[in-house]
């Protein structure tokens, strides 16, 4: 039984990482993208959800729903309080999500004057 429940973890960790590489490859993120500061945006986020435990501080790994809640009220997201493990973008929302990413996380080329 547990080899069994391992080869299907196995499984579905290399379809993830199909799934991932056949992303790139379609360049749905069309920049290079600046990674130092990618890392420390997901740092600050993770900030919102730290709490104290014995054992030091924790962060959970989603997004605040009061965040969500938000974005939700702005008609950028659908809403965040269903089963569902994603949300819908809507238009307003995917362009300003892909303007926000863009400004804040691509490689800006020096100009050769």
């Amino acid at each position: 039984m547990i080899a069994r429940y391992k080869q299907s973890l196995d499984t579905l960790v290399l379809k993830e990482y199909e799934i991932f590489n056949r992303w790139r490859r379609k360049g749905r993120c069309r920049m290079d993208v600046d990674a130092e500061k990618l890392q420390q945006a997901v740092l600050a986020l993770l900030h919102l959800n730290t709490f104290e435990q014995k054992s030091g501080k924790r962060a959970w790994k989603a997004l605040p729903w009061s965040l969500m809640d938000q974005l939700h009220d702005k008609g950028y997201i659908s809403d965040p309080a269903t089963k569902a493990k994603s949300v819908c973008l809507s238009e307003e929302g995917a362009r300003l999500s892909e303007e926000l990413f863009e400004k804040l996380f691509a490689v800006k080329q020096q100009s050769a004057l």
